[in-house]
């Protein structure tokens, strides 16, 4: 994970910590742990309610729709990712895990074994941050080290005990964008491999959004994108089936918790799931 990408990683991390000073009629997540992985500064604005209130302004004033996107994508990860654990799915793969909480907050996934996948060095500092936040992790949350740009991570999870016979619940958030095409269909690939029943929970950027922010995308490190219009062909080709795609669009019917609130939603990050199609496997 690349200097940059931490960096937008610390960032919804704080606008998740932001969320527990939001009145619970409209709270979109409850995340007790994000704010605890920080350090240096952002980890002082998340131990203090005034900071967390002048960061949650500050954002909406300089980034509109960081910080509902950032929650609103978290919100519908969390509901696709109760369901296809209460569904069907017997363990979970958390490909590019970077500070993401779910193993440490979410019920359902203290019911099956948990990988996170990630890059040796970030795996190590979230892991000394989680020894911090948490105590002792989780006994059914396993940590491999895998470099995604060197290959799909299947191997490297068989050989930890994943089994690609079992419906399996994969979660693909923010990273596909930081990825080169290639890197990107060779995870689609191998999720498409999986069990018939095995569900993809995955983000990306839509092409408007590179095309229309190029300087953006240099900054940013964006390599990746999708063209909605054409998601569900280009997963059917992985082996994949399009059950379901959001965008900012979408996110007040679905949440009425939004309803009062001065979030700001834009169109920069889809949120799209899909399954195994049973006729590839």
């Amino acid at each position: 994970m690349s200097v940059r990408v931490e960096t937008t990683a610390v960032g919804v991390a704080l606008m998740r910590a932001l969320e527990v000073d939001v009145p619970t009629r409209q709270r979109l997540l409850d995340d007790p742990i994000s704010g605890r992985l920080l350090s240096g500064w952002p980890g002082l604005v998340a131990k203090h309610r005034p900071a967390r209130v002048a960061l949650g302004r500050l954002a909406e004033l300089a980034m509109p729709g960081m910080r509902g996107t950032a929650v609103c994508r978290t919100r519908v990860v969390d509901d696709w990712s109760r369901s296809a654990v209460a569904d069907s799915a017997a363990q979970v793969a958390i490909i590019g895990a970077g500070l993401d909480t779910r193993p440490y907050r979410l019920a359902e996934f203290a019911t099956v074994p948990v990988w996170e996948v990630d890059l040796p060095s970030t795996q190590a500092r979230k892991r000394a941050a989680l020894s911090r936040a948490v105590g002792t992790p989780p006994a059914n949350v396993r940590y491999l080290p895998v470099d995604l740009n060197a290959g799909p991570p299947g191997n490297a999870l068989g050989a930890a005990g994943f089994d690609p016979a079992a419906p399996a619940l994969v979660l693909f958030e923010a990273v596909a964008q930081y990825l080169p095409a290639a890197s990107v269909s060779a995870v689609l690939d191998w999720v498409g491999s999986l069990a018939p029943g095995s569900r993809l929970v995955f983000t990306y950027l839509p092409r408007r959004v590179i095309e229309q922010r190029a300087r953006g995308a240099r900054r940013y490190g964006w390599l990746s994108s999708f063209d909605p219009g054409r998601l569900a062909v280009v997963l059917a080709g992985h082996g994949l089936v399009l059950r379901d795609d959001l965008g900012g669009a979408d996110y007040p019917a679905r949440y009425p918790e939004l309803a009062g609130r001065r979030l700001a939603l834009r169109e920069i990050e889809r949120v799209a799931l899909a399954e195994v199609n049973p006729a590839s496997s």
